[in-house]
């Protein structure tokens, strides 16, 4: 799967710092730049295309309506604080893809930043002829894998245990750390770490190493 190009725009440094703290557990964001001023984004993007656009700080979001002239419709997230019905309604009916209030909650932001990679990751390998499943991953991400795994995975019991070492221990865990507490198969771990991750109860993100492939790691949302 190709990056996703994202462009952050905010002047605040918490904001930035909890933006970063979020952006950091997803593998396939790839902060192109972080600017403080609307038209240092402008700039920005007249020479790099984006894929998604996070906006912060009141002065930049009223100006939110700019960054939809491009060709290369980027999606925009919208960092704001007591909106009005007007703006909202505004801000949907022209394609915004989130707003979320200040201050700005992490685990909200991960949700959203989430469900714009699957609908990103699913628009990328669509094929011809289109197949509703596929338009459903796209428009019903939650939905979809919620039906998936609920059909690949029977043991409650299992997935119980994986979900309560989890929550016990520490930082993110690998499968194979998991399946030697619970003496079962690295695989069958992998299995039901996934069907909680497309549930929505956990995330996972790549750890990298200087040689081989990268091992997933399973942690909280």
């Amino acid at each position: 799967m190709k990056s996703i190009h994202l462009l952050i725009v905010e002047s605040d440094l918490m904001v930035l710092f909890s933006i970063g703290q979020v952006i950091r557990y997803f593998d396939n964001y790839l902060v192109v730049d972080k600017v403080e001023r609307v038209e240092e984004a402008i700039e920005r993007m007249k020479v790099v295309p984006m894929d998604l656009v996070i906006i912060g700080g009141q002065e930049n979001v009223d100006e939110w309506r700019r960054f939809m002239e491009f060709p290369h419709k980027a999606r925009i997230v919208l960092l704001t604080q007591n909106p009005s019905k007007e703006f909202i309604q505004d801000a949907v009916a022209s394609g915004i893809w989130d707003i979320i209030l200040r201050p700005v909650a992490p685990e909200r932001l991960r949700f959203s930043l989430e469900m714009f990679r699957y609908r990103f990751m699913y628009t990328e390998v669509l094929e011809y002829p289109v197949q509703q499943d596929r338009l459903d991953s796209i428009f019903f991400p939650r939905e979809r894998h919620q039906s998936a795994a609920s059909g690949t995975v029977k043991n409650s019991e299992m997935l119980d245990k994986v979900m309560q070492l989890i929550e016990e221990r520490e930082g993110p865990q690998s499968a194979g750390e998991i399946a030697e507490v619970l003496n079962v198969s690295r695989i069958t771990v992998r299995k039901y770490c996934e069907a909680l991750v497309n549930t929505g109860k956990l995330h996972v993100k790549n750890k990298y190493q200087a040689k081989g492939r990268p091992i997933k790691q399973y942690f909280l949302v």
